[in-house]
């Protein structure tokens, strides 16, 4: 566990209908959890004061499958976790798209806390990748700390809590990227390969699986 650390909340978004997935993503099977729990799994490294997953297409499925969600996985020790609690929140207008998701997601946040912000489908996110990010920023939490890779910006990202007011303005298909962009000079990037990919298809989740068995 981490000694000093900064108390913060943690917001995951899966609100979208994964129409390329065809179906819940979300609970898709990623080396014997739901995708989703693995997001879950690995936020809790930075021991969060609270999770908020942002649920919208899939809400009553992920709802019945929170135990799932919540559940230790067998990869992380008891030393890498905490029970951090997991609140789902259903945003009944996922239609509008990431940006407005992410604007749902900041309104349910405590104010004065920084918060980690990630998405639910990039299975390859590790821990020490979150904890990497966090000591970045660390070292000046005045700043965004963000993922770099693919000559970009990205989640995960910590924001300082003087940036919810900007990240409650994202609508659309405009998420957390785009307050990235437009800080660029406040934001400390973190190279992070791993969050180049996300899961779109059931065949890309097919053929990156059988690369690692």
């Amino acid at each position: 566990m981490m000694t000093d650390k900064i108390i913060m909340d943690c917001l995951i978004l899966a609100a979208g209908s994964a129409s390329r997935f065809g179906g819940c993503k979300q609970l898709a099977d990623w080396q014997g959890q739901p995708l989703l729990a693995n997001s879950i799994a690995t936020a809790r490294t930075l021991e969060p004061a609270r999770i908020f997953v942002v649920v919208g297409a899939f809400y009553p499925q992920l709802l019945q499958a929170l135990p799932k969600l919540d559940a230790k996985p067998k990869k992380l020790s008891e030393k890498e976790l905490t029970n951090s609690p997991v609140e789902l929140l259903e945003f009944p207008a996922w239609k509008l798209g990431v940006g407005n998701s992410l604007a749902f997601g900041v309104k349910h946040l405590q104010s004065s806390n920084p918060v980690l912000v990630l998405l639910g489908d990039q299975p390859l996110i590790s821990a020490q990748d979150l904890r990497n990010l966090y000591r970045s920023w660390c070292k000046n939490p005045n700043k965004i700390a963000c993922a770099s890779f693919a000559n970009t910006l990205g989640v995960p990202a910590i924001f300082p809590a003087r940036f919810k007011a900007r990240l409650y303005e994202c609508r659309g298909d405009r998420g957390a990227k785009n307050v990235l962009l437009r800080y660029a000079d406040q934001v400390i990037p973190v190279p992070m390969p791993s969050a180049e990919f996300d899961v779109d298809t059931p065949a890309e989740l097919t053929s990156y699986l059988k690369k690692v068995i």
